[in-house]
């Protein structure tokens, strides 16, 4: 039996074997109300510096957390192929490969603390601790018809 996540269908965190992949990010650090303005700011200076760098953005943008509390502190970007060439703002990161454990949220974003929730208890459930920063991928924006879709990952080891 599947449990209810956001507004969406039933979904179950699954167990998933990632790519290693190198993405283009901007580090950014705020109060959560602060982060559509500064996500919109980050997501549009990788993508520029991966145009400009002559690479092509291979996946939908994320978040990756590495504090989060009164203010979160997170990098922001693409993933891409081809190389990229670093600006004063963007850099080159590694989203790490191997194992790891999703969950999809079909919802507003103001609702995905469920999403968070219900992964967190499951990766406990099934004794399953994350070997890094989690992260948030976007797969359908809000301004994109229905609800926004957001995949959870959190890598484990």
């Amino acid at each position: 039996m599947t449990e209810a996540i956001g507004t969406g269908p039933a979904v179950t965190p699954e167990l998933v074997e990632l790519v290693e992949r190198p993405a283009a990010v901007v580090g950014i650090e705020g109060r959560v109300d602060e982060f559509p303005s500064l996500l919109g700011e980050a997501f549009g200076a990788t993508a520029q510096a991966i145009s400009a760098s002559g690479a092509v953005v291979a996946g939908p943008p994320f978040l990756r957390f590495y504090a989060f509390g009164e203010r979160v502190q997170a990098d922001a970007g693409f993933p891409f192929v081809g190389t990229l060439t670093p600006t004063d703002r963007v850099r080159q990161i590694l989203l790490p490969g191997g194992p790891a454990v999703t969950a999809t949220h079909i919802g507003p974003y103001d609702e995905i603390a469920v999403t968070w929730e219900r992964v967190t208890a499951w990766m406990g459930e099934h004794e399953l601790a994350a070997s890094g920063p989690a992260w948030e991928t976007y797969l359908k924006g809000p301004d994109e018809p229905g609800p926004p879709v957001t995949q959870i990952v959190f890598p484990i080891g």
